[in-house]
């Protein structure tokens, strides 16, 4: 039996966002100070990310443009129907790659630039280094709430894509007295065989941005591979395992695509600590699991149907 403390980013409160609220809060405060009008962000057909950056733009006030993966279906579910109940414009650019998206944003700013608009611009994930700062507040915020508790966590698990989430702890463990072991699952391996390098760049930009000295070297990041399956979006076995076990014993949701693939991760791993221990093989409790939310992929046929016929 091990002990488990969760995280509940699922449950922020614009339009049932989910971490990434943590990043564009601060990357759409910089842009209304700069005068900005419309967000151009990217990401799958069912991202998490594009529907936040959408909710949280008319929030703002601020119109969205949406850069999709893929190609448009006949009625939009999960995400998309979120995204277009928000307004926001989406265009789908087919199956091209990760790097193609965020060039096909650029070239979007462009466009409206010409026609008199002034956009900001967010990467996959909203993982730019100011974005990644989000989440070094998040992780303080933790550690007031651990210090409420009393309670000294053997490590943090997340899930993990386009790394701000993870850069951003890192940079937040640097500011803190805590020096807890942050463990990203990663659930799509979109930066080739070894995000490390890319998440180190980017913890370390984000430091540099509020000067905090951060001694780190790729070694020093936990990123797992191992629960990825056949590919981002692409439901597992375990992660249909956990998304059932988390529904039924606590009645919390997690989706297929993104926090079900960090929840197998977190179960295999305490499954494994209850064996030999450590971090480098299985972890024991106390555990935070930070629920990075992305439920609604599951109101999408192709991947609700998949989990309940597991």
């Amino acid at each position: 039996m091990a002990e488990v403390w969760i995280k509940r980013d699922d449950i922020q409160g614009v339009a049932l966002a989910g971490n990434k609220l943590r990043k564009f809060d601060l990357v759409l405060g910089a842009a209304l100070a700069d005068g900005a009008d419309t967000l151009i962000t990217t990401g799958a057909a069912q991202s998490n990310s594009a529907r936040t950056g959408a909710a949280a733009a008319a929030a703002c006030g601020m119109d969205s443009v949406l850069v999709l993966r893929g190609d448009e279906p006949d009625v939009p579910t999960g995400n998309l129907f979120l995204d277009r109940l928000l307004g926001a414009e989406i265009r789908f650019v087919g199956d091209v790659g990760w790097r193609d998206m965020n060039r096909i944003v650029d070239e979007v700013a462009e466009e409206l630039r010409e026609q008199g608009r002034r956009p900001i611009t967010a990467p996959v994930g909203c993982s730019n280094p100011l974005g990644a700062l989000g989440f070094a507040r998040a992780f303080l915020e933790l550690d007031a709430q651990l210090d409420a508790l009393g309670l000294e966590p053997s490590c943090i698990v997340h899930t993990s894509t386009s790394g701000g989430s993870h850069a951003g702890l890192l940079v937040g463990r640097a500011m803190s007295p805590r020096n807890t072991p942050v463990v990203a699952i990663d659930a799509g391996q979109l930066f080739g065989r070894d995000p490390r390098p890319k998440m180190l760049d980017l913890a370390r930009s984000a430091a540099e941005l509020i000067e905090v000295e951060l001694e780190l070297s790729v070694d020093d990041l936990d990123i797992r591979l191992d629960y990825i399956g056949d590919g981002y979006g692409i439901t597992t076995s375990g992660s249909r395992e956990a998304i059932e076990l988390l529904a039924r014993s606590e009645a919390i949701v997690t989706d297929p695509v993104y926090s079900g693939k960090g929840a197998a991760g977190l179960i295999d791993l305490l499954r494994r600590g209850a064996g030999d221990g450590g971090i480098d093989g299985g972890i024991n409790g106390p555990v935070v699991f930070w629920h990075t939310g992305g439920y609604h992929a599951l109101f999408d046929p192709a991947n609700g149907v998949s989990v309940l016929e597991s």
